[in-house]
């Protein structure tokens, strides 16, 4: 009884201190550098839902309903804040981990290896990002969704049916792909293996869990009025029609995939997850026939999944936020050798390459910030962002496209002074997507994120572009819209770029500050 009470108490440290490093090493991360476009995504668009302004009914989003969601509860839990913005991130790093952690448990992997490879993943997945970011929501709902599968098919577990469902609908309103293609992976794993290992109970699970989640969808989309269309449109077709550009190399397309198949960017940028995922594809099949159980699954899912993760980011090339796939594959592969020759010293080697690439992508990626592009930036003349409003407090201001923060943070300011003493009704179109909420203001804004090249919105020769404009024109005439206030720099937010986006309507237009910020009052036309 002494040593399982002995047991249970490193057991809860243990996890107390995963926890503890998870939330730190990203909140590390995040304190350093923006780039508004990806730092704020998801700012302003979690406070309008406590300002009952809902994603997909009221703006235009394409991906990421359910972080918007969850990044207001936060805000409302916690804060109006940095602060609270952040912790979602790193909440979501610590399930991310403890998942990792309790998976590694569940298949009776060795205590002291799970936790080197858990706090490698912990270093790798949220804090490349820092701050909420849709891919990797996605990615770690699929990640989970993939640890029940395997944990389903070991331990022949109804329950883990019952949650499969549920965590990859998860991962598909949080952003839709890689999720579909994981969906898809463990669909047709599944099929497979109710055909060979057919349980009436277990089956009856999985679609009762596939049921469940259609039906809260359903009841999200009846209770907060959001219409159907409204969905079919922003988190289905449009989002077709950017991945059907970059899969054929259209020209509209950010990037095409055809510009990402070359050998630096398959073997180059992903060759540390190469150096386990070609070792771990020679021994699933070199053992196939020997391996018992449901190693075979396990290390088929785990390979096609990897295979499913790269693709994507190829597709949407994004940076990469894939790395503590490393540690995952490593774990795997050290899974399948100690199973194979449990006396094998090629797992030290394993541990080696994993300890080297956590190293190396820490620093990149964590300290020097590579995701939002400010590895080669002194980030020593970063100013602490509480210059702009003390709900910043936290953030340490310095972004690569004004490499003069304080310079940025003036007009930021003055943008503010502006925007609050003006009591018409207003938009604001801009990528510093937090002033709503440090305003505690509904600045009814129009996107998540505002591009001009058919990737974030449909612009005028995109075929959904129609749908999209009646969207804003409902925006505006509800609202009663009486100016828009256009912010960015260097001409990044320009009145041309969205004028046609109105019906019947003129501007009057005022620049307050020179290729940055402007204002245009809404007329009617002689």
């Amino acid at each position: 009884m002494f040593l399982t009470k002995k047991s249970n108490f490193k057991e809860f440290i243990t996890v107390l201190g995963i926890i503890f490093y998870a939330y730190y090493i990203n909140r590390l991360s995040s304190a350093v550098g923006v780039m508004p476009i990806d730092s704020f995504g998801f700012f302003d668009t979690a406070f309008s839902i406590l300002k009952n302004k809902l994603p997909i009914r009221d703006f235009w989003i394409f991906t990421g309903l359910i972080v918007d969601y969850m990044g207001a509860f936060f805000l409302i839990v916690f804060g109006k804040n940095w602060a609270s913005y952040v912790l979602h991130a790193s909440f979501m790093n610590i399930v991310a981990s403890l998942s990792f952690y309790i998976f590694l448990n569940k298949i009776n992997f060795n205590k002291i290896f799970a936790i080197f490879y858990t706090i490698s993943f912990a270093t790798l997945c949220y804090p490349v990002s820092g701050t909420p970011f849709a891919y990797i929501h996605a990615y770690i709902f699929s990640l989970i969704s993939i640890f029940i599968f395997i944990i389903a098919v070991k331990n022949n577990n109804f329950l883990s049916w019952f949650l499969i469902p549920i965590f990859c609908f998860m991962a598909f309103l949080s952003m839709q792909t890689p999720s579909a293609y994981i969906i898809l992976i463990i669909f047709f794993l599944s099929i497979k293996h109710f055909v060979k290992h057919f349980d009436f109970k277990n089956v009856q699970f999985f679609v009762l869990g596939a049921f469940l989640s259609i039906l809260i969808f359903i009841l999200f989309l009846f209770f907060t009025k959001t219409p159907f269309i409204n969905f079919l449109y922003q988190y289905i077709l449009f989002p077709l029609t950017i991945g059907e550009g970059r899969f054929s190399s259209n020209e509209m397309a950010y990037l095409g995939l055809i510009d990402q198949l070359n050998i630096k960017r398959i073997l180059g940028d992903f060759k540390f997850l190469h150096a386990f995922l070609v070792p771990l594809i020679f021994v699933a099949i070199r053992y196939r026939k020997k391996n018992k159980g449901y190693l075979n699954s396990f290390n088929l899912i785990i390979i096609l999944s990897s295979f499913a993760f790269i693709f994507n980011q190829l597709l949407t090339a994004n940076q990469i936020y894939i790395f503590s796939m490393i540690p995952l594959l490593a774990a795997v592969l050290h899974f399948n050798i100690s199973k194979i020759d449990p006396s094998s010293k090629l797992v030290w080697l394993l541990i080696f390459i994993v300890l080297f690439a956590s190293i190396k992508f820490h620093f990149r990626y964590n300290i020097d910030r590579k995701f939002h592009d400010l590895e080669t930036i002194d980030k020593s003349k970063a100013i602490d962002a509480v210059a702009i409003d003390k709900n910043l407090k936290g953030l340490k201001w310095i972004n690569k496209l004004n490499l003069d923060p304080l310079n940025e943070i003036d007009s930021i300011k003055n943008a503010l002074v502006v925007i609050k003493n003006d009591q018409r009704k207003k938009i604001l179109i801009t990528h510093y997507q937090f002033i709503s909420t440090i305003l505690d203001e509904d600045l009814n804004i129009l996107n998540r994120w505002y591009l001009w090249d058919n990737n974030t919105h449909p612009t005028e020769n995109h075929k959904y572009f129609e749908f999209y404009k009646s969207m804003v024109q409902k925006n505006v005439d509800k609202n009663k819209i009486q100016v828009i206030y256009l912010l960015g720099h260097d001409n990044e937010m320009m009145l041309k770029n969205i004028k046609n986006y109105f019906t019947n309507v003129c501007f009057k237009s005022k620049t307050l500050e020179e290729k940055r910020f402007s204002s245009h009052e809404l007329i009617t036309c002689k």
